[in-house]
Formats: C-alpha cells, sequence, structure tokens
C-alpha cells in the first residue's frame, strides 16, 4: 500500500514522490476540501506529513501550525485518485468558545478529520463540540466526517482504553467513523484517508450515465427532415 498517498507539497506545491507511482497517474476533476481540527498538540500535522511525505519520525520536530495547506492525490476503495486539499488548522485551546472553528471553514468544506489524543480525554471533549458547530453551520450540506484517535506515546493504558471505548461510542452515535492510528505508523493512517476520498467522490450514478448515453445518441443522430 505503499504510494496510495502522493504529495504534492504545502502553500507552495512542491512535488512529492513516489517510490512506485507516478506523481499524476490520471487526470483529476474537483479538488475536495478537508479540514483537519483538534486540540493544540494531538498530531493533526504530524499526521498529514506522515501520510503525504512519510517522513516524520520520533525526532521531528514540528512547531505549532497557524494554518497550513497541503494538496495530495489520494488513492479511493475504487483505485482512483482523488485530488484533496487538506487546511490543517491551529489548534484549539479547549475552552467552549475556542472549541468552535473559523466561520470561513463552516459551510466550503466537503468533509472533517477530528483528531483527538486517547492520552487527553479533554481532547475528545473538545471534538464533541467541534462536531456540533459542524452541524449547525453546514446548511444541509452533506459533509462527510472521520475521527482519529492518535496515539501520541505511550502511558497508561486504562486511561487510553477508558477515553477511546467513549470515542467510540460516540462516534457510532453520530454515524461517523472512528480511527485508531499512530502518526509515526504510516499504515495506520492509509485506510481513514481512503475511506475518505471514497466518501467525498462518489461514482457517477446509473442515472448520469444513462443521461449521457441518451445525449451522445441524440447528438449523432442524423437530421431527416
Amino acid at each position: 500500500m505503499v504510494g496510495m498517498i502522493l504529495g504534492f507539497g504545502e502553500l507552495k506545491e512542491t512535488a512529492g514522490f513516489s517510490p512506485k507511482k507516478p506523481l499524476l497517474q490520471q487526470n483529476m476533476g474537483k479538488t475536495t476540501r478537508v479540514v483537519v481540527c483538534g486540540l493544540k498538540g494531538v498530531g493533526k500535522t504530524a499526521i498529514l506529513e506522515q501520510l503525504i511525505y512519510g517522513n516524520v519520525t520520533k525526532t521531528t520536530e514540528l512547531h505549532s501550525t497557524i494554518e497550513d495547506i497541503y494538496v495530495a492525490s489520494v488513492e479511493t476503495d475504487r483505485g482512483t485518485r482523488e485530488k484533496m486539499r487538506f487546511y490543517d488548522t491551529a489548534g484549539l485551546d479547549g475552552g467552549r468558545e475556542q472549541n468552535q472553528l473559523a466561520r470561513q471553514y463552516l459551510g466550503l468544506t466537503d468533509g472533517y478529520v477530528l483528531v483527538y489524543d486517547p492520552d487527553r480525554s479533554e481532547s475528545l471533549d473538545a471534538l464533541v463540540m467541534v462536531k456540533k458547530d459542524i452541524d449547525r453551520n453546514r446548511d444541509k450540506k452533506e459533509v462527510t466526517v472521520i475521527v482519529l484517535g492518535n496515539r501520541m506515546k505511550p502511558t497508561d493504558s486504562g486511561s487510553i482504553e477508558n477515553t477511546t471505548s467513549k470515542a467510540m461510542h460516540w462516534a457510532t452515535r453520530e454515524k461517523i467513523r472512528h480511527y485508531e492510528v499512530n502518526a509515526m505508523d504510516r499504515t495506520t493512517l492509509y485506510e481513514p484517508f481512503v475511506h475518505l476520498a471514497s466518501k467525498l467522490n462518489p461514482p457517477p450514478n446509473k442515472s448520469t450515465f444513462a443521461q449521457l448515453s441518451m445525449v451522445r445518441k441524440s447528438v449523432g443522430r442524423p437530421d431527416t427532415s
């Protein structure tokens, strides 16, 4: 599965490389917009850097994010590649007011990646508030949301299991996908982002193909008048 995510860079869009596949396998249509959010220090930037470039190690120094934009070609479960723009947002502070997303993201976004640290229960509480904010402001627009529990470091397994269990139950109630990942292990990141790309880029339905076929037949029919 190595090479499933291809990076084009952040902001200046310097091309990244895949060990097995060319940078662009095929022409892609629309670019979907995905906001990545969570409390400060839960590993949002590390997840994106590892997913796209695979260059994050335990010694990698990552600075606090104000806002970065990553553009990547992500493979769907159908084998197609789709262009996605990820907005790596500044970490939330944890207060009630601070757990609201900036207004410019709401209403213009196709999907959300909500990240928490299983060792910090307050990081999950923040996501509950963020999800409510998303639902209040999406204006009937269909959006795809996934939740990532990013285990940052080895710690007390009891507290992690408790927070993760709460997160899974909450995600089930909200009807959103929950994944346990580790930003240090790139392979754990493939499944959630392939799922996200697939949900945001569904195949055309049969009625669309039928309409296109009728149009082509109509255009190609000779004038007998």
